[in-house]
């Protein structure tokens, strides 16, 4: 029984978890540090944790899909998709077997792992805004009308099984290619590095991402690195910011392809999902089920318009309000 519950104390809280106690300590600790720079005339208590935000019926819904999340991901449904260690035996192979040349420093497989995964959640995440179909998985997470570090897991499942499929692809090439080079997979010192990666990015303030409290890193380093202001834009109603900031942890790959915002100070947000106007749209994810169900729906519908297409066929009427970040209609 006691490793039952050390198992869902790991799932919800634990290193792995952005809502580990150490990292929500190194967050308050951070906090506390804006609050006195900026000199916030109220208790600090009711500025980090305000009862607008923590009882908003948005903050309600979070924690809801956070209790469904978890359950996926503690029935290894999530996790067991697949296997990168096949794919990393399958590509070996292919590529002829090792022929063991100098082994990389486990340093820099560490640092290869942790680029590959974020370039690959760079381009889900980027992908979903863009796609019709996908988008309405992830309109859930930009649904949310105020934010707190539980937003994070405001996901709907089908996001995080194409999450976790297109990493563990990514990852699988990666190891085939490192074994067939240098009959060398990452081995537990790179496995450390890149958990020490994430580590270093929670403590950096990612529970600051979802909420209220603005935390620029600065002009220059924002063109390296997505800071929690960032994410923040990336969540915003304003027009210019949409489709701005899609990386996790590097803001390289918005660089490289034409997706960075940095901003020039802090900037008023308002959270949610709006039309290519800015003018917020109604709440449709406003209960569990709706969070679970609508995705579908929106997603089935263009399915089913596309086929129509396809096929020549007149699509079916459907209302279907254009969403934030949504590609125009063609």
């Amino acid at each position: 029984m006691g490793a039952f519950f050390s198992g869902v104390y790991d799932l919800l809280m634990g290193p792995d978890s952005r809502l580990w106690p150490v990292y929500l300590l190194v967050t308050i600790v951070i906090a506390f540090a804006i609050y006195r720079v900026r000199r916030v005339e109220q208790s600090f208590i009711s500025w980090l944790l305000p009862k607008s935000v923590y009882f908003h019926a948005s903050h309600i819904v979070d924690l809801k899909v956070f209790v469904v999340n978890r359950m996926f991901a503690a029935a290894g449904i999530v996790g067991y998709l697949f296997s990168s260690v096949a794919l990393a035996q399958m590509v070996m192979n292919g590529l002829g077997g090792p022929s063991h040349l100098p082994p990389f420093h486990p340093v820099v497989i560490a640092l290869l792992l942790l680029v590959t995964a974020d370039f690959g959640t760079y381009w889900v995440h980027r992908v979903h805004h863009e796609s019709r179909i996908l988008w309405p998985f992830h309109a859930l997470h930009h649904s949310a009308e105020v934010m707190t570090p539980i937003t994070v897991f405001r996901r709907h499942p089908v996001y995080d099984l194409i999450a976790t499929f297109t990493k563990g692809v990514l990852i699988g090439i990666l190891q085939g290619v490192l074994m067939a080079l240098f009959g060398q997979a990452p081995g537990f010192a790179a496995l450390f590095g890149i958990n020490a990666g994430y580590a270093l990015f929670n403590i950096a303030g990612a529970n600051l991402r979802h909420t209220h409290v603005w935390l620029s890193f600065g002009r220059w380093a924002e063109h390296i690195v997505i800071s929690p202001a960032q994410h923040q834009v990336h969540h915003s109603l304003d027009p210019r910011h949409h489709n701005k900031n899609y990386g996790e942890i590097l803001a390289l790959w918005d660089w490289i392809f034409g997706t960075l915002y940095v901003p020039q100070g802090q900037e008023q947000l308002e959270f949610g999902l709006a039309d290519s106007k800015g003018n917020r749209l109604r709440q449709r994810h406003d209960s569990l089920t709706n969070a679970m169900l609508v995705p579908l729906k929106d997603s089935g519908r263009q399915i089913a318009r596309l086929a129509g297409r396809i096929s020549g066929s007149p699509p079916a009427p459907a209302e279907r309000p254009a969403q934030e970040t949504q590609p125009a209609e063609k």
